[in-house]
């Protein structure tokens, strides 16, 4: 029913946005991999978007900054037991080559790291994913860094994610550091990465 909004940012969340197009603003539901990539309020984006309608919750809207995340949510919803919410709480976790890789290696445990995903929702998820995944094209769509930069961020982003970390506050973390340094291995992101959240977390 719909394919995308072009408008105007109104508002935005890390779980849901609003954009006005034509005098309406319309509220979508958004992954962190999305609200990541958005520019200012006021600003203007094209968000690609899921249509959903059932009984229960009415006529719902789902936005997505790629066609990656997109295909991929709408992959994630055809699982038993794996609804929209659950859907976006996935892209939340997981970057989209970080999934990509997790299931056609079968990481279990980096995919167990995702809220509401335990072990056994993880092992199905590999297995429902695994022989579909191959079809969503893998080129970054971060990019904020050079080739060689984007390996070792997400090398350490993936390590960090392991140790507990939220991949909100990842994100943003190592952003900032690449902002201020320039760092030759993960190892050295990981080190100055928790130190970082760290002393965020005594403030």
């Amino acid at each position: 029913m719909y394919s995308y909004i072009k408008g105007k940012l109104a508002d935005k969340l890390p779980t849901q946005i609003v954009v006005e197009s034509h005098g309406i603003g319309y509220e979508l539901f958004i992954p962190l991999s999305t609200y990541d990539k958005l520019p200012a309020v006021d600003s203007q984006v094209n968000i690609l978007v899921h249509y959903s309608f059932n009984e229960s919750d009415g006529v719902r809207l789902f936005g997505f900054f790629s066609e990656e995340e997109k295909s991929l949510f709408r992959l994630l919803i055809n699982i038993s037991k794996v609804g929209p919410k659950l859907a976006l709480s996935v892209l939340s976790g997981l970057s989209i080559s970080e999934l990509i890789r997790a299931v056609q290696i079968g990481d279990v445990k980096l995919i167990s790291t995702i809220h509401g995903i335990g072990k056994k929702s993880a092992e199905r998820l590999i297995i429902e994913l695994k022989d579909k995944v191959g079809d969503i094209s893998t080129r970054r769509i971060d990019q904020d860094y050079s080739d060689q930069e984007a390996d070792i961020v997400q090398d350490a982003e993936t390590a960090l994610l392991t140790l507990g970390y939220k991949r909100y506050d990842i994100r943003k973390t190592v952003a900032t550091l690449m902002k201020g340094s320039e760092y030759l291995t993960s190892e050295e992101i990981i080190k100055a990465a928790i130190r970082a959240l760290y002393k965020k977390s005594k403030i």
